[in-house]
Order: C-alpha cells, then sequence, then structure tokens
C-alpha cells in the first residue's frame, strides 16, 4: 500500500518536467537594433573605415574662443572624424600641439595652452581613443619624428 502512493509522488514531481520540455520554444523575432548589431559585427572592419589618407586629415585645427579653452561644437570639423580614423589605423597615434592667445604672461599663455590641449584629450578619449594613443605637447614644442596625426589646439590669436 505504501509503494502506491511513492510512485504517485514521484510521477507527480517528474511530470512537471517532462511537461516543460514537450512545450515548443519561441522564437522572438530580433529587433532592428540586434539585427543592426549583428550586420556591424559581420562586417569587417576595413569596409566601414574612412579612406581619407591621413595627409587630407592632419593636421586638424580645432579654434577656440579668445581666451577660452571650451571645446567647440566639433559635429562638421575634421576633428569629427578623428575617433573612427584612428580606430582603423591602430598604429597612429594623436599628437595635440596646443597654443594660446598672445595676450598675458607666458605663463599665462602656457597653461591655457595645457587647459585646451586638455580639453582635446578628453573629447577623443570620451570618442573612445585610448589615452595611451594621445601625446600632448608643450606649447611650441617641435613635432615628434615618424607618422601621427597632429591637432592644432589654438585660439584667435587677437
Amino acid at each position: 500500500m505504501m509503494a502506491a502512493p511513492l510512485r504517485l509522488a514521484a510521477a507527480l514531481m517528474i511530470l512537471p518536467a517532462v511537461a516543460g520540455c514537450m512545450t515548443p520554444r519561441a522564437h522572438p523575432k530580433p529587433s532592428q537594433a540586434v539585427l543592426e548589431a549583428r550586420a556591424r559585427a559581420a562586417t569587417p572592419l576595413a569596409a566601414t573605415c574612412p579612406q581619407t589618407p591621413l595627409a587630407e586629415l592632419s593636421p586638424a585645427l580645432v579654434g577656440f574662443a579668445f581666451g577660452g579653452a571650451d571645446l567647440p561644437n566639433v559635429g562638421g570639423e575634421p576633428l569629427a572624424q578623428i575617433p573612427t580614423w584612428l580606430a582603423c589605423h591602430p598604429a597612429v597615434a594623436a599628437v595635440i600641439k596646443p597654443d594660446a592667445d598672445t595676450h598675458g604672461t607666458a605663463a599665462e599663455q602656457d597653461a591655457l595652452a595645457r587647459r585646451r590641449a586638455l580639453a582635446v584629450q578628453a573629447w577623443l578619449e570620451s570618442n573612445g581613443v585610448s589615452a595611451a594613443r594621445v601625446r600632448i605637447l608643450a606649447r611650441g614644442g617641435a613635432e615628434p619624428a615618424g607618422e601621427h596625426l597632429t591637432i592644432l589646439a589654438e585660439g584667435r590669436r587677437w
């Protein structure tokens, strides 16, 4: 008599597990974002890379307002292309060559140039460029030898 209730209890415990195996799997349609991400992942990087030669992009000029170190809107400027271009050319570094307006002491001009360079560097990093690939020169410093992309962080000079 005891064996029948045990068998019934075992059957009741196994039944939900077996019933779950018999339920057909749902295959929801992927969203448009998922489809686009899959397409980008399947596309080789070279196909999405801009074909702009380095000589056309460098030097890129970032024109700051007089006495300012706030990065201007870079939507249509050559600077907007640089993060993508650098991603496609991992052997090329970015060199920021800052300058200041011609007012104030040399120390004030150096400080302004440094703030401008740091603003450009922060923008590059926020757009996916590794800090290790960005080099900031001192104001008036000579550019390094070798292939690199130069970014001029300058003001209006009046």
